[in-house]
């Protein structure tokens, strides 16, 4: 009993911790579904009647451009998975002069802080003509996500048994067979999870996109956002529905990966 009594502050602050947490989610969901009288009346509440037009009027207004975060997210998902995994592989498989030094050049890649590489970036980009298309919002956040993600996959490479690589190597399977047939279905946790850290990064990436883009053809959804407009019944809410609209794909892509996202950062932050 006394064991009981003294887990009491423990979950009190766990629970304390979470509704910190969903609060602002809370106020950010009831908001959504009011006017801009009913904000004024009842801040706190749930307002009623719900106005689901205010979602209706988003999504007419940032619909487009959520395909256009998804395919810029896929693509620069399947170039940092291909990239670091093909990295990866060489690193634990093969000795070569300057291997060490290269990786950890590529280590020291993750303590660049992306603002100290926007202007060289996009002096770089505007110069292989790449402003304002979905190749120069892939690219370099592509190549900015595989140093992290090669260093994942090294380690968890290094941690698969030597010995069923030895043996695929001496019933005559060649390099590519044994990577594409033992080495990646393996390592199908690590995978996810470098798969979600980058599509949450290309997803939410604000900065690059901004300066980078200017047109409306391959605008992302998040700055789109910015310029989600209601009527004077409507206010803010309208653009407070399309924050949540936006978050939908993040949410679910959370709640099918969360498992493998767990296990493979857990297995490929520590060796063996």
């Amino acid at each position: 009993m006394r064991n009981k009594w003294t887990a009491v502050p423990h979950y009190a602050a766990l629970a304390a911790l979470l509704g910190l947490t969903l609060f602002p989610f809370y106020m950010l969901l009831v908001s959504s579904l009011k006017y801009t009288d009913q904000m004024i009346l009842n801040f706190w509440g749930i307002g009623l009647p719900l106005h689901l037009d205010n979602y209706a009027s988003a999504f007419r207004q940032i619909g487009p451009f959520i395909l256009n975060s998804v395919f810029i997210s896929v693509c620069i998902v399947v170039g940092v998975v291909v990239i670091s995994s093909l990295a990866g592989y060489s690193f634990m498989r093969f000795s070569y002069p300057g291997k060490n030094a290269l990786f950890l050049l590529i280590l020291a890649l993750m303590m660049v802080p992306g603002f100290l590489i926007l202007i060289p970036q996009f002096l770089l980009v505007q110069k292989l003509g790449m402003l304002n298309t979905y190749e120069g919002q892939i690219f370099p956040p592509m190549a900015f996500g595989a140093s992290m993600a090669t260093y994942l996959m090294r380690t968890f490479f290094e941690g698969l048994p030597r010995s069923l690589l030895e043996a695929a190597e001496t019933e005559g399977a060649g390099e590519l067979q044994i990577f594409g047939r033992i080495v990646m279905p393996l390592s199908l946790p690590i995978v996810a999870a470098v798969a979600i850290i980058n599509f949450l990064a290309g997803w939410n990436n604000y900065i690059w996109p901004l300066v980078s883009t200017t047109g409306e053809k391959v605008k992302p959804v998040i700055l789109a956002l910015s310029t989600v407009t209601g009527s004077m019944d409507q206010g803010v809410s309208v653009k407070l529905a399309g924050y949540i609209i936006s978050s939908i794909p993040l949410l679910a892509l959370f709640m099918v990966a969360t498992k493998p996202f767990i296990s493979g950062i857990t297995s490929g932050a520590v060796k063996g």
